[in-house]
């Protein structure tokens, strides 16, 4: 472990990194630090793979947006402006416009408002 080199370093969603992990975890124990990240995407982690990689496919076409930042985008999942700004802010420049459209993009994959009804729909049918 100590003469291990970090060879390159590339920005991956959380959902990769919980694919990630589970797939280590089928090999073997995951260590400290891997379980508390798995429990960390777990609970933060809000779309499914594909959702995020069109996501990701439709933030990457707005002039500007980086890798990275789209990323961080899908991770979060910002519903405002003010959350949006955050993300963005000193990455790449941005229009109000492009904001606008990011924002629209965002909430056609997810709203929390859908997630909460999601989750009574599912307490609904377990409980039956």
């Amino acid at each position: 472990m100590l003469n291990e080199k970090v060879l390159s370093i590339k920005p991956v969603p959380l959902i990769k990194v919980k694919e990630l992990l589970k797939e280590i975890s089928k090999e073997g124990e995951l260590t400290y630090e891997q379980g508390l990240t798995l429990k960390y995407v777990d609970k933060f982690s809000k779309i499914p793979r594909t959702k995020t990689e069109k996501l990701l496919e439709e933030l990457m076409k707005i002039e500007g947006m980086t890798e990275e930042v789209a990323i961080k985008i899908a991770d979060i999942l910002p519903q405002n402006d003010e959350v949006l700004s955050l993300v963005v802010a000193k990455k790449v420049k941005i229009s109000n416009e492009d904001n606008a459209k990011i924002l629209k993009i965002v909430k056609s994959y997810y709203s929390p408002s859908k997630e909460k009804e999601t989750k009574k729909e599912t307490k609904k049918k377990t409980k039956k």
